[in-house]
């Protein structure tokens, strides 16, 4: 599907000013796709083209080959403290962000 240049922002933590030109960059190499919402003239929408997709597929492989690589080099003990350690590091990443964005709102 489809998504508003404002939401993909928001979820790669980048402004709205960068994920454009993010985002033209990767329409310029026929990754993605950009339009206006036919409901909302001043939104741009942005959707994969199969170009797109098969490189996604591609870095999403690669990336996984390189973690199983790493996790090779741990010890299954080793591997079950940095799973434990790494889940309590993204909470509080989680919790310290999600402060932030309530002192923003205020």
């Amino acid at each position: 599907g489809e998504l508003p240049v404002g939401d993909l922002a928001v979820a790669a933590g980048v402004a709205l000013p960068t994920a454009t030109r993010m985002l033209k960059q990767l329409e310029g190499k026929g990754f993605v796709t950009r339009r206006r919402s036919p409901d909302d003239e001043r939104r741009v929408l942005i959707g994969l083209t199969p170009e797109g997709a098969a490189e996604l597929d591609r870095l999403r492989t690669r990336q996984r080959r390189a973690q199983a690589a790493g996790y090779a080099e741990f010890s299954p003990d080793e591997r079950w403290q940095l799973a434990r350690q790494l889940n309590r590091l993204a909470e509080v990443i989680d919790a310290q962000y999600r402060g932030l964005a309530r002192l923003e709102k205020e």
